[in-house]
């Protein structure tokens, strides 16, 4: 089966060296230089991309320089074929139609080999046929979504159905989905779809305990939510799930000293978690493209609304030769960001924090702590600093936020240190030690 078109992709080279209005255009419609079939077609694209995105003027003079550096100009066809595609150029102004030809030719591959691999799993009985599908059916959708650019929706359907949340909202009630923490929601105004929601903290000041306080009022709200947990395990999540909605102690569940009282308030939390759309993944190996992958999946499947992270250092990069920390991070802070925006939900994310916390005499974090940043301050939308102050300071003693002073004692600060359509603020919290849960704090 034939797929490529070499005098197409040859035309959309040589109007992306020649006129920067055509490159732009280009860059709008194709997906990704991967449209290109043929091997030095795409080596060269690939080239004009990366001059492009570094902002670079890009003519044929400069393109032989960049190959070259990177010891790729045998692989582009050499001088001579770049020179050829230089002085190709047949049809000037026609480059939209050639690049709409080169996504449909695109997507006509990725169909095909899409149904051989449909075809070879329903005549073989080692496949599972409803993972297959599920599969089959994933691969479907993320091919489609990456080639609509979907940017060019129609400006007065966006601007009615925005507006109209505005105009029918109930009176008091948040823009996004409600915490379940009042002073929480009164902070951030709900989670929102699309927006990357970042909580760092040093160990031990009770993220995780506030993503499953969160998660189990999302629950109660019948709003499906997934985690991805890279530390705890799900019988540990589900744990600290159940102790917080029977309101058992965690570690009389942990060490199995339940009475009957205990058991009973246990049998009827089960039997009201039982209806919960939670789905929990505890991958222990987990990349960005993993990671969407099956978000993807649990919102096509399972109608997901919000995702949470635990957490963001334990990921992978998706290039196994990638060794560099801040380049690490970089991916998979930006990857979720994306992600928010392209499956339109709301993504919250956990992050360590440096030692640098620990050393200053002001435990309080800040912004520059997040362990390995540069990107994440960047790419998130809100910025979440939790500290409980009796893990550094006397519990009897108190720390003042606003005109209050609050006992240090089960006290839990959160900080919002950013928001990008709002503004920052301070909250306490409650931190319930036992059932390893956080409430408002009145």
């Amino acid at each position: 089966m034939e797929f490529q078109n070499e005098e197409i992709e040859k035309q959309v080279l040589s109007a992306m060296m020649l006129f920067d209005d055509e490159r732009l255009e280009a860059f709008n419609i194709l997906p990704s230089v991967e449209v290109f079939q043929v091997d030095k077609n795409k080596v060269i694209a690939k080239a004009i991309q990366a001059q492009h995105d570094a902002g670079e003027s890009i003519n044929l003079e400069t393109l032989a320089v960049t190959l070259k550096k990177s010891n790729l100009i045998n692989e582009a066809g050499g001088v001579r074929y770049l020179t050829s595609i230089f002085t190709s150029l047949k049809h000037p102004g026609h480059i939209e139609i050639h690049c709409r030809i080169l996504v449909e030719q695109y997507l006509k591959m990725k169909t095909y080999f899409i149904a051989q691999d449909l075809l070879a799993g329903s005549t073989s009985d080692a496949i599972d046929i409803f993972e297959h599908l599920a599969k089959i059916q994933l691969q479907s959708d993320n091919l489609l979504a990456s080639t609509i650019n979907q940017t060019e929706e129609n400006f007065q359907k966006a601007l009615f159905e925005t507006s109209n949340n505005w105009f029918n909202r109930p009176a008091g009630t948040v823009g996004g989905y409600s915490t379940g923490i009042e002073s929480l929601d009164k902070l951030c105004g709900g989670f929102n779809a699309g927006e990357l929601t970042i909580i760092g903290a040093r160990p031990g000041q009770g993220k995780t305990a506030l993503v499953v306080s969160i998660m189990r009022n999302l629950a109660k709200q019948n709003i499906p939510c997934g985690l991805f947990s890279l530390e705890m395990t799900k019988s540990e999540l589900i744990q600290r799930l159940a102790s917080q909605e029977s309101e058992v102690y965690a570690y009389k569940i942990k060490q199995n000293e339940l009475n009957n009282l205990d058991k009973d308030s246990l049998k009827r939390a089960v039997d009201r978690m039982a209806d919960w759309n939670l789905k929990i993944s505890e991958d222990g190996y987990l990349n960005i493209r993993k990671l969407r992958t099956k978000a993807t999946m649990w919102k096509n499947k399972f109608g997901i609304k919000i995702i949470f992270l635990d957490y963001l250092q334990l990921m992978e990069s998706v290039n196994p030769k990638e060794t560099n920390r801040v380049n690490i991070i970089g991916e998979i802070s930006r990857g979720l960001k994306l992600l928010a925006k392209e499956l339109q939900i709301p993504v919250i994310a956990l992050s360590q924090l440096s030692r640098r916390v620990d050393e200053r005499q002001d435990k309080m974090p800040m912004m520059s702590d997040l362990r390995e940043s540069g990107s994440i301050e960047q790419d998130a939308d809100v910025i979440w600093m939790m500290l409980r102050p009796e893990f550094y300071y006397e519990a009897s003693s108190t720390t003042k936020i606003g005109d209050r002073e609050y006992p240090n004692e089960n006290l839990c600060i959160i900080d919002q240190v950013k928001m990008r359509s709002g503004s920052t603020g301070i909250k306490p919290l409650y931190f319930d030690g036992p059932l390893m849960r956080l409430r408002n704090y009145e």
